[in-house]
């Protein structure tokens, strides 16, 4: 389908990035809060980008862990610096600073096997762990798409498993996603996510101590491992404690807004046939990421809000579905051109209204 989305202001178009609402994390004036109510000297150091930019950094060591598909690890705090390592999601790491303009300061190993310190974007380090490394077969139960991040608003697939095929499941996370190393369709091993609910152990499971998600086991102290010799087999008891602060359950909490109907007099600006998917703030739509904090900052809401591409819809702008009004606050690395995400309350609510196509129009005003 051609695009019809060249009306749009273009200082009005945002670049894209697969930004959503972080967990828990730190920022420079979180780690200067922090040192000062635990009442430890407060350090800073200058640094500079690569264009010779300067700015603060505040020195705090501690540990943190890798909440995107991949990370990547830039030799000065800037997206425009070279590459140095790429990290995968909840893959640890030592922080030793937060810079001034949005960057951590970490310790890791660059592609000779070195260790080096690198600079990556504080938003996507999380201070929780968010992965529980384990090793065991289990038995795919359901046909399921295997994605490069656990949760559906922002993994996107990499392959495919099918009912009664044997994969190794290596972690946990979310309580509700699953790491598995399989094949894809052109034989080649990859490493994946699917849902805990189209897996099921076998008989004869067995475990193993494992590194951490790179396999750099000299990195920082190692991964927490679940070993072998409970009665209960290891990934059932990963999905029942891994991360229990991430919730399925939505109905507490969820801000609900109330629908608007567009005006009989509106101007509307057709802007095509979408695909419209609807997410709630569950660890299977948003994995280490259900917080209901949109990527704008902002908390979601039922009836408004919406999850774009930012590059096709910026940022803030009302658009009309259904004879709804919505708007713009959301995205997600699983929401390409012509796809828009619903904010609904439950994942049972997102359930019931399924997949469908739609014209949308942009309500100018």
């Amino acid at each position: 389908m051609k695009k019809r989305l060249y009306i749009l202001s273009a200082a009005l178009v945002t670049l894209f990035t697969a930004q959503t609402a972080r967990a828990d994390t730190l920022d420079f004036q979180g780690a200067v809060d922090k040192l000062n109510t635990e009442n430890q000297l407060v350090v800073t150091q200058n640094f500079a980008d690569s264009k010779g930019q300067t700015g603060k950094m505040v020195v705090m060591v501690e540990p943190a862990y890798t909440q995107a598909a991949t990370l990547a690890v830039k030799e000065t705090p800037d997206a425009d610096a070279k590459t140095i390592r790429t990290l995968v999601f909840g893959q640890k790491v030592s922080r030793v600073g937060l810079c001034d303009n949005g960057w951590s300061k970490v310790l890791v190993k660059n592609n000779a096997g070195d260790k080096v310190y690198g600079y990556t974007e504080s938003y996507y380090l999380s201070d929780s762990e968010l992965l529980t490394e384990m090793e065991e077969e289990l038995t795919v139960i359901k046909d399921a798409e295997v994605l490069d991040f656990p949760g559906t608003r922002n993994g996107l697939s990499i392959g495919s498993v099918v009912e009664a095929e044997k994969v190794m499941c290596t972690g946990v996370s979310s309580n509700e996603w699953s790491r598995i190393r399989t094949e894809n369709n052109k034989g080649e091993e990859i490493t994946g996510f699917v849902p805990n609910s189209v897996l099921s152990e076998t008989k004869a499971s067995s475990a193993s101590n494992a590194t951490n998600a790179s396999g750099d086991d000299d990195l920082i102290e190692g991964e927490a491992v679940l070993k072998p010799g409970d009665s209960e087999s290891l990934w059932a008891k990963a999905s029942k404690e891994v991360s229990q602060e991430l919730s399925t359950t939505t109905t507490a909490g969820v801000l609900e807004g109330e629908a608007v109907p567009v005006s009989a007099d509106a101007k509307l600006t057709p802007l095509g046939t979408f695909r419209i998917t609807h997410y709630c703030p569950c660890s299977i739509c948003c994995g280490p990421w259900a917080n209901g904090i949109t990527s704008t900052g902002v908390t979601a809401r039922t009836n408004h809000t919406i999850a774009v591409n930012p590059s096709q819809i910026p940022y803030g702008s009302k658009v009309v579905i259904n004879g709804q009004v919505y708007v713009a606050e959301d995205c997600g690395g699983a929401i390409v051109d012509n796809c828009i995400d619903v904010y609904v309350a439950t994942h049972e609510e997102g359930e019931s209204k399924g997949v469908f196509y739609t014209d949308v129009y942009l309500l100018e005003e």
